[in-house]
């Protein structure tokens, strides 16, 4: 099984051999932005479309560029971030 840090080193290595990795921090948050609102015009019906999967991906894979890049590890972020949200519960909402 493939971990998230494997994907991160992957997709780095792909964005770096397309010579791609020449922007700033701020531009490569705007480049995920602008992938969820290509996933926001995916939804625009009453159902999102069969391209709606196809851009969730790209949403990951530039969020996985951006953290190889930074030394981000990724899937031990997403583990402590999962156990900070578990241990806030429902912060007093209704389920």
């Amino acid at each position: 099984m493939t971990t998230i840090n494997e994907l991160c080193d992957r997709q780095y290595d792909w964005v770096e051999r397309m010579g791609w990795h020449n922007k700033t921090v701020l531009e490569a948050l705007a480049l995920i932005a602008s992938e969820v609102g290509e996933a926001v015009n995916e939804c625009r019906g009453e159902e999102p479309t069969d391209a709606f999967g196809e851009e969730l991906a790209d949403i990951l894979l530039r969020t996985f560029d951006l953290a190889k890049w930074q030394g981000i590890d990724l899937e031990a972020a997403i583990l402590r971030k999962m156990a900070i949200n578990e241990e806030r519960g429902t912060r007093g909402r209704r389920i």
